[in-house]
């Protein structure tokens, strides 16, 4: 043990215990520190410190109490004891002091120089077989004091805008401001429940014995009807066994309520005096005043907490607008990019009545005319010519018909967007072509492909007939090599409006290619860079990708040389 002596400390405020302990740092003593009653009479018992230093209101038992229970045990009754508590209560520490032989008390906030002087007093002059009393001294300025702790109550209070915060600083302080043993605060909520807080230095047993008392609940019912209540209501009343009444039991209480010039909202009450029999008229007016703080304040915190949640509801249907408007620009440019798509549709479709589909029928019309003017001998070639051409025509606009029917379902078939593994599609549309291209020694280069989320069925369609071009385009190739894989769009890349540093598909030949000069004809319907004796098809294909890409938000673009093949390149939107 230290030379100076082993010193505990019975405080429940941490700063202000830190100070104290702090405070003795520098001296020769061996210090302990409990945070309620509980804990420091197991360290009294346990420890035997040389000194007590505590403050009067603490959780779950009262330093009045801890002193009054070190007082009747004899192996520690002769200990020294130093009471801590704020400087308006000075008057009533030293009647508790007086009645339990302590000689020295401490005023909130500490004075380190008075602290370590009354703490060297208290070791030196260490009594024998207990203490006696000392004479009272004169207390000036109490009620100053008392004022001043209500400022800074009121101060503390008004910066507080959560309700439930509210309601426990002020049962908290109204047990510390008028030495209590439990403080209650009961309040009416703006749901019309009733929400009740209790500030208590009294075990769970002893509380619920305290607040199941007659007494209590008689008193209860004045201040539930907006009265007030003060147990006894004179020294003269006081009950002759009060000194022999146990921790739980109902001694004394002091209630008043809450409610402001609108609207009453509950009430505030203190049971308990601790170390004095009962509550007075002045601590009554301050029971009041803090009622009255109370009041305003939770008044301004509901409605400073009504205020945010306009203000939030308000932010939210804003942001709901926000979204809303968003997402019809977002509908409004995809209808308008759709009604541009049907428009560029509508007018190659006309051009293609007006111009494609008349080609066909003017070959069909002049082979009938050439038929009934056939006057050679029966059993001619001549006939026979003519129907096949006519057969031809036939068929030539039937599959134009059905090219443009097909157009018009992928521009109109609901899309069904899902997860969809690229590479399986790819295989897909390989294994079918090569079927239809037997004999041909065609080397595949698959690589990789990234998953995307696209409508599976008209995915496959793009790679059916993008793997299709290159297949037929390359037939001329004695060695012919198709690779689809992946790339990413250039810097400076001007024939596509992808961003640069987007990841692109690509389906790339090594075919008989095209002149770059006419790209831009090669999407729209039934252009052809081809004639027909050489490569079959009705330039129905590449339209048909390219409204699939567009509707999966990409674009396509393509990049060719004459004789050195092609490779066609699109985006899509949801591409990892």
């Amino acid at each position: 043990m230290a030379k100076g002596g082993k010193i505990l400390v019975a405080e429940d405020d941490a700063e202000a215990r830190e100070l104290l302990m702090l405070s003795l740092a520098d001296g020769d003593y061996d210090l302990l520190q409990a945070a309620d009653g509980i804990e420091a009479l197991h360290l009294l018992r346990t420890e035997h410190p040389d000194l007590l230093i505590t403050d009067i209101v603490m959780p779950r038992m009262d330093g009045y109490e801890l002193v009054r229970k070190l007082r009747q045990d004899e192996s520690m009754s002769g200990t020294p004891v130093i009471f801590c508590s704020a400087s308006y209560h000075e008057r009533e520490v030293r009647e508790m002091a007086r009645s339990l032989g302590v000689r020295s008390t401490l005023s909130k906030p500490y004075d380190l120089e008075i602290v370590r002087e009354t703490v060297n007093a208290a070791l030196a002059t260490k009594p024998v077989g207990g203490a006696q009393p000392t004479p009272a001294e004169p207390v000036h300025g109490a009620a100053q004091e008392r004022l001043s702790a209500l400022v800074t109550f009121s101060r503390r209070l008004f910066g507080l805008t959560d309700p439930a915060a509210i309601l426990q600083s002020t049962c908290d302080a109204a047990r510390d401001i008028l030495l209590a043993q439990v403080g209650q605060l009961v309040i009416t909520t703006a749901d019309g429940a009733s929400e009740s807080k209790i500030s208590s230095g009294l075990s769970s047993d002893e509380l619920e014995r305290l607040l199941g008392a007659r007494m209590y609940r008689d008193l209860r019912q004045a201040l539930e009807t907006g009265g007030s209540a003060l147990y006894p209501m004179s020294p003269e009343e006081v009950i002759a066994d009060s000194e022999a009444a146990q921790r739980g039991d109902f001694v004394s209480m002091l209630g008043v309520p809450i409610a402001s010039v609108a609207k009453s909202y509950g009430y505030l009450c203190v049971l308990n005096r601790i170390g004095l029999p009962g509550f007075t008229e002045e601590d009554l007016a301050v029971a009041r005043a803090i009622a009255t703080q109370v009041a305003v304040a939770y008044e301004n915190a509901r409605q400073h907490q009504a205020l945010q949640n306009e203000i939030a509801r308000r932010a939210e249907m804003e942001s709901e607008i926000r979204h809303l408007n968003q997402d019809l620009e977002r509908r409004v440019a995809e209808r308008t990019a759709e009604l541009e798509i049907a428009n560029r549709e509508l007018e190659a479709f006309s051009y293609s009545v007006a111009h494609d589909l008349r080609a066909p029928l003017r070959l069909i019309h002049a082979h009938v005319q050439m038929l009934r003017e056939h006057k050679g001998p029966p059993g001619s070639r001549e006939p026979g010519i003519h129907m096949e051409q006519i057969q031809r025509g036939a068929r030539e606009m039937s599959a134009l018909i059905d090219g443009l029917l097909a157009l018009s379902r992928v521009s109109h078939v609901e899309m069904r967007r899902e997860p969809c593994v690229l590479d399986d599609l790819v295989k897909r549309a390989v294994d079918r072509l090569g079927q239809e291209a037997p004999g041909r020694d065609i080397e595949w280069r698959l690589n990789p492909l990234p998953a995307a989320s696209c409508d599976p069925e008209l995915m496959q369609q793009v790679f059916a007939n993008l793997i299709g071009n290159a297949v037929k385009y390359s037939r001329p190739r004695p060695n012919p090599v198709i690779e689809i894989g992946t790339g990413v769009v250039g810097e400076g890349d001007n024939s596509t409006s992808a961003t640069p540093g987007q990841r692109y598909i690509y389906v790339r030949d090594n075919g008989v290619g095209f002149d770059m000069r006419y790209a831009r004809k090669l999407f729209g319907v039934f252009q052809r860079l081809h004639r027909q004796d050489e490569f079959e098809g009705t330039g129905i294909g590449l339209a048909t990708v390219n409204r699939i890409v567009e509707r999966h938000g990409g674009t396509i673009w393509a990049e060719a040389s004459p004789g050195r093949g092609a490779e066609f390149r699109f985006t899509l939107r949801g591409m990892s």
